[in-house]
């Protein structure tokens, strides 16, 4: 995996994982009566992780689409 896909995957799932922890510690009802900085913080991480993966697809796909355009023949192209 390319260095941008892994920091990516790596704050969406450790966001989450941590979220989770924090939640099984706090209690889900303390959790869902107020949201404090840790939780806003951790959602923030969740948040980040999902637009680097995202992003990082995005330009993987770019650049395969334009390795592919280079073997593919001109006279293929043409109908």
């Amino acid at each position: 995996m390319k260095t941008t896909t892994t920091i990516g995957l790596s704050l969406f799932g450790g966001g989450i994982i941590l979220l989770i922890i924090y939640g099984i510690i706090q209690g889900f009802e303390e959790l869902a009566q107020a949201m404090d900085f840790i939780t806003i913080a951790l959602s923030g991480i969740i948040i980040i992780g999902f637009l680097v993966l995202l992003v990082s697809i995005v330009m993987e796909q770019r650049k395969d689409t334009k390795k592919t355009m280079e073997h593919i023949k001109k006279e293929d192209l043409k109908p």
